[in-house]
């Protein structure tokens, strides 16, 4: 089992746990604090949803009590595991679906022309400046055939680090989500890319340039060089006539 820590704000098994009072204290195995809730809590939370019909019947929790364990489930369910794997076989895995904005995945305000998010102009976008580089687009396909492979999601998060491309694996979270909101690794993803991102100060470091420019580069530095050289010759010339001439 694991759960959410309230101090560090991350999915930790507990290192250990007793209880006080009528109280279960857990410690976290990552950061060693103490997360309180009271078991009946958490039953009662998990029954009213199950039995809305009749609220009357599930007694209210105590306002004075500590407040329910959030448990979170590990695993996606069967369904989902199977739609990213479809996605995957998919004739366009990266679409975005109708109705969000094809740069950030905000959802997309009916008969706006920009996007309130981001600021994109819907009639200026190029699907090219969004596109991921062939790797990670490589590694993204693989992660959606194996989507309960928490393994590889963690694998996709550090090529995109190395690659300095946080962001595109932020947003294939983020188009996950919008294809399906209640998806529990898209949401794990999302969340790990920004904490990758929050922890390493070149994490959203510029790609590098294209091959083409470096040839570019070393042209214009000859050049440079050439131009020089022959301003220099110049120079010398003038120099050498003027003093020839003083004699």
């Amino acid at each position: 089992m694991r759960y959410l820590c309230d101090a560090c704000e991350r999915l930790a098994p507990p290192a250990a746990f007793r209880v006080e009072l009528n109280v279960l204290v857990i410690t976290c195995a990552r950061c060693g604090q103490e997360t309180r809730a009271r078991p009946e809590e958490a039953l009662v939370a998990a029954v009213a949803e199950t039995n809305a019909e009749s609220p009357a019947a599930v007694p209210a929790p105590r306002s004075n009590t500590a407040p329910a364990l959030k448990v979170v489930a590990l695993r996606p369910s069967e369904e989902r595991v199977r739609e990213a794997a479809a996605l995957a076989r998919s004739e366009d895995p990266f679409a975005v679906p109708p109705g969000f904005c094809p740069k950030c995945i905000a959802v997309r305000k009916e008969g706006a022309e920009s996007c309130a998010a981001c600021g994109l102009v819907y009639s200026n976008f190029d699907p090219n400046e969004q596109r991921p580089s062939e790797e990670l687009r490589a590694a993204w396909l693989s992660v959606l055939e194996r989507w309960d492979d928490r393994d590889a999601h963690d694998r996709l998060v550090s090529l995109a680090l190395g690659r300095g491309e946080l962001a595109a694996a932020g947003r294939l979270y983020r188009l996950r989500l919008a294809q399906a909101p209640d998806d529990l690794y898209a949401q794990r993803g999302r969340d790990e890319v920004v904490r990758v991102a929050s922890a390493s100060p070149v994490a959203f470091k510029a790609a590098p340039p294209p091959a083409g420019s470096n040839k570019a580069q070393v042209v214009a530095a000859v050049l440079l060089f050439i131009t020089l050289l022959v301003l220099g010759f110049y120079l010398f010339r003038q120099f050498q006539m003027s003093f020839g001439g003083g004699d």
